[in-house]
């Protein structure tokens, strides 16, 4: 099973935006615009929940969500702030996605990953335990990457929905158990 961490999303509004009005005319309880460090408005509805940053061309991305459903909430309530703004008009397709979801999984069992990287063919492999304590794979049948360690945790990114997130995962723990 897996559990999801982190969801990312983005979206387009279609229009040039003045950020630092932009941040002044939003009824958010968390915003930050300060050009000389970063040249997107941050956008947090709850100090702890997702960030949203919007940038001046109107193209803004979601990050920090626990769930889709938590990724799509926090898209409407911004689209419904900005909504609300006198002279902005949001398009009827602002062309939100999912991007990237990252979630964790356990195997279930200490790995080896010298045999690891092996089985699952050192073309697909990177391991280097002297600079990170985990094996990077990237299988050629599903479009996400597995970063495992030795205690059987593993980190899958780049899916863009649960399905492939959760058929990658199942697919790697029948080549581990066929290879351990």
């Amino acid at each position: 099973m897996i559990n999801i961490v982190n969801a990312v999303g983005s979206g387009n509004l279609h229009l040039e935006l003045d950020l630092e009005q932009l941040g002044a005319d939003l009824n958010v309880p968390y915003t930050e615009y300060d050009p000389e460090n970063y040249h997107g408005l941050y956008v947090r509805f709850e100090e702890d929940g997702p960030l949203i940053t919007v940038y001046r061309s109107g193209k803004y991305i979601i990050v920090g969500s626990s769930s889709l459903n938590e990724l799509n909430e926090t898209n409407d309530l911004f689209l419904n702030c900005i909504a609300e703004l006198e002279g902005i008009s949001i398009p009827d397709n602002t062309g939100f996605s999912i991007r990237n979801i990252v979630s964790t999984a356990e195997i279930g069992k200490e790995l080896n990953l010298n045999a690891l990287a092996i089985g699952l063919g050192l073309e697909l492999v990177e391991f280097e335990p002297e600079q990170f304590p985990g094996l990077v794979y990237r299988p050629t049948d599903h479009p996400i990457v597995f970063l495992i360690f030795s205690s059987g945790k593993v980190v899958i990114t780049g899916a863009t929905d649960t399905d492939i997130a959760t058929d990658g995962f199942e697919d790697l723990q029948s080549k581990i158990n066929n290879i351990t």
